[in-house]
C-alpha cells in the first residue's frame, strides 16, 4: 500500500493521539483545523465555579480543553488551594482528559467507559443516590445531553463554559485536494469541524467516493450524515487512537 493521506481536521493539541498513531501507522498527516478554540463569551459562570468548587459533589469535565479552561480560571484565583478540593470527586471523557486532568493535579474518581458523556452520567447516576450537585464543564455550545440524564435522574446539574469553538477557515490546497482525490480520508473529529468542511465543500456529498469520511464517533457521524455524506469508518469505540486504527484498516481493506 502507498502512503495514505489523511486529512485531520481537529485543531493542533499536544499530545495529538489522532495524528501521532497514524503516522505511527505510515500515514502521512494533512493538518488541516476547522476550528478555532477561543474563550467563552463571558467567564462569569466559570469564575463562579473556579471560586468555590466545594459547593459540588461532581465536576464532570467533557473535554481536554474544559480541564484547561477550568485550571487557567482556578489558578487565576486560587494558586494556593488545589485545583479541585479533595472532597470533590472528578469526571472525565476519555484517557485523553483525564491525562490532563492528572497532570494538573486532580484526582479522577472515574472516566467514561466508551468516552461519551452519556456513560459518565450513568457513572454519577450509579454511586450517588439522589439530589448530588453536579458541575458539567464544556464547550459553549456543548451537547445538554448529560445534563438532561442527570437531572432527569433527581441530580441537579449545572453547566459551565469553559471556551467556545468557531469554525476556522479550509485552506484552499486542502479543498483542493480533497475535490481532485489526492487525499485518502477526510477524518473529523467532532460536529463543528464537519460544518465548516461542509460549508467549505459546499456540503460534503461534494466528497469524491474515492475519499473516504472517518468519524470518531455516533455524534460526528450523525453531523457527517446531516451534511450530505454517510461516513465510511466510525470506530466501534469513540477514540483517537480507534479512530485511526480503524482509517488503517479500511485502507488496507480497500486497497
Amino acid at each position: 500500500m502507498s502512503v495514505a493521506r489523511v486529512v485531520v481536521t481537529r485543531p493542533i493539541v499536544f499530545p495529538d493521539l489522532l495524528a501521532s498513531r497514524l503516522e505511527e501507522l505510515g500515514c502521512e498527516v494533512v493538518s488541516a483545523p476547522a476550528i478555532s478554540i477561543g474563550p467563552p463569551r463571558s467567564f462569569e459562570a466559570l469564575d463562579n465555579l473556579v471560586r468555590a468548587p466545594d459547593r459540588f459533589d461532581w465536576i464532570l469535565f467533557m473535554s481536554r480543553n474544559s480541564v484547561r479552561g477550568f485550571v487557567q480560571r482556578r489558578r487565576r484565583y486560587s494558586r494556593a488551594s488545589p485545583i479541585v478540593p479533595t472532597e470533590v470527586k472528578v469526571g472525565v471523557v476519555g484517557p485523553s482528559t483525564e491525562a490532563i486532568a492528572k497532570r494538573a493535579g486532580m484526582h479522577v474518581t472515574a472516566c467514561s467507559s466508551d468516552h461519551t458523556g452519556h456513560s459518565l452520567a450513568d457513572v454519577v447516576i450509579g454511586v450517588e443516590v439522589h439530589g448530588a450537585e453536579v458541575a458539567v464543564v464544556q464547550a459553549e455550545e456543548g451537547r445538554s445531553e448529560i445534563l438532561d440524564r442527570l437531572n432527569r435522574c433527581g441530580h441537579r446539574a449545572t453547566r459551565y463554559a469553559a471556551y467556545r469553538t468557531r469554525p476556522a477557515s479550509v485552506p484552499g490546497p486542502v479543498i483542493t485536494a480533497i475535490q481532485t482525490a489526492d487525499v485518502d480520508v477526510l477524518a473529523f473529529a467532532s460536529p463543528s469541524s464537519v460544518l465548516s468542511f461542509a460549508i467549505a465543500l459546499g456540503g460534503l456529498g461534494e466528497v469524491p467516493k474515492g475519499v473516504a469520511v472517518a468519524a470518531i464517533g455516533p455524534t460526528t457521524a450523525e453531523a457527517c450524515q446531516q451534511a450530505g455524506r454517510r461516513p465510511d469508518v466510525v470506530p466501534d469505540k469513540p477514540g483517537a487512537v480507534q479512530l485511526a486504527d480503524v482509517i488503517v484498516a479500511h485502507l488496507k481493506g480497500s486497497a
